[in-house]
């Protein structure tokens, strides 16, 4: 009996400091794995966000070939072709502006090129509500967001088909031009 105390005080002796290595291995291999779901969280939150403003961008494409397509004498006019939000000032109405608002008692009627120039401008711009100060649309949604609708074939007639593209930048910094990629959507119709 005697002997076998004396084997145990021995290997005792000996692994005294080996549960505080063990601590730490496991710490360094359980701080590597939060670091690799914290990368795996950021990679997600990116796409999300892409897939977010392309469905955002579609929708948009989708609204204003529904407008053009409601307003066929404006397109017979040639309202809609050549155009780019980037010439857009959202501060400024349109007038008339042709959908009801809380702050006004009556709707007011509009002509054909008048509602072309809303249908732009509320595609670009959002809905301006009751406080007068369009915030929404292509414009203030997307990052660097642009609509612009041009025939397809020049020169453009009654019968020719239109193209209505949303562009935005996505990337990793919004900062960094270097980092920054050109995205589109484009919807493709005949009115």
């Amino acid at each position: 009996m005697i002997i076998q105390k004396n084997i145990n005080a021995k290997s005792h002796r000996k692994s005294k400091g080996v549960g505080l290595i063990e601590v730490l291995v496991a710490l360094v291999v359980v701080s590597f794995g939060v670091l690799g779901m914290a990368s795996l969280q950021l990679t997600g939150m990116k796409h999300s966000s892409g897939g977010f403003n392309r469905s955002k961008a579609l929708l948009y494409a989708q609204s204003m070939a529904t407008r053009i397509r409601l307003n066929r004498v404006g397109v017979d006019s040639y309202a809609y072709d050549g155009f780019d939000s980037n010439g857009v000032n959202c501060a400024v109405l349109p007038t008339p502006y042709c959908q009801a608002r809380k702050d006004v008692a009556t709707t007011q009627s509009c002509t054909p090129a008048e509602l072309a120039t809303f249908d732009l401008y509320s595609v670009s711009c959002g809905d301006a509500g009751a406080a007068g100060g369009a915030d929404k649309g292509v414009e203030g949604t997307l990052p660097n967001g642009q609509l612009t609708i041009d025939c397809v074939v020049k020169p453009c007639t009654a019968d020719s088909a239109y193209q209505v593209m949303i562009t935005w930048t996505a990337g990793r910094a919004r900062t960094n031009s270097d980092e920054l990629v050109s995205r589109r959507v484009q919807v493709r119709m005949k009115p």
